[in-house]
């Protein structure tokens, strides 16, 4: 019961966070509006400008979406294993919507329109909600069916008086849910905002 509520406080830290990303980061860049010429004449490279957003929104989220995860564990009372593993999964949680709120802007913005809720609400504000909705859900299944599975490995193995920890404290099934999360966390981030700056190096203000 522990570890469900662990998990649905993950899958919910995540979609505030999506919500978030999506309607005040995802609009950054086309809040330049017609003052996007100015941006060209700085005497900075435009790659940096969508890096300095990515690393604005990276930050401002990872630090309460930690806290908030490391203080709901301890109140739960589960293993630190477990913990590291849901706070290796919110940091991917991080990296991923804030590289698809950037990139999904860099890529599609929209400098005619001056409200930011237009912005979000538009198609591309709504299709980086969908991607970013899709991946928490991809990435909060994987870590709570291995989590499940590793609790009930470790249940048998009690039994049985046998062992299938790893690591002190980490268990196989969590090593594998690790091993899968940093991968698609990292995919998440990168690839959005890779397609962003090449879209956005071609932009013409």
């Amino acid at each position: 019961y522990a570890s469900l509520i662990g998990h649905l406080n993950l899958a919910v830290v995540g979609l505030i966070l999506s919500t978030f990303t999506t309607r005040f980061v995802f609009p950054s860049i086309s809040l330049e509006g017609r003052r996007f010429w100015i941006l060209g004449l700085l005497p900075i490279h435009r790659d940096q400008i969508v890096w300095s957003k990515f690393l604005f929104s990276f930050v401002g989220g990872l630090v309460p979406c930690l806290g908030l995860i490391l203080l709901s564990d301890c109140m739960l009372g589960l293993p630190w294993g477990t913990v590291f593993v849901h706070l290796t999964c919110c940091l991917a949680l991080c990296g991923g919507l804030s590289g698809i709120a950037v990139g999904m802007g860099a890529s599609m913005p929209n400098f005619r329109e001056s409200s930011p809720a237009k912005i979000a609400a538009g198609f591309g504000g709504t299709l980086s909600l969908v991607l970013s909705a899709m991946f928490i859900i991809l990435i909060v299944i994987t870590v709570g069916f291995t989590n499940h599975f590793n609790l009930f490995q470790q249940t048998v193995g009690q039994l049985s008086g046998t062992t299938t920890s790893w690591l002190p404290g980490i268990s196989g099934g969590q090593v594998v849910s690790i091993l899968i999360v940093i991968p698609g966390g990292l995919l998440a981030t990168f690839l959005p905002l890779v397609l962003g700056i090449r879209a956005f190096r071609q932009l013409e203000p």
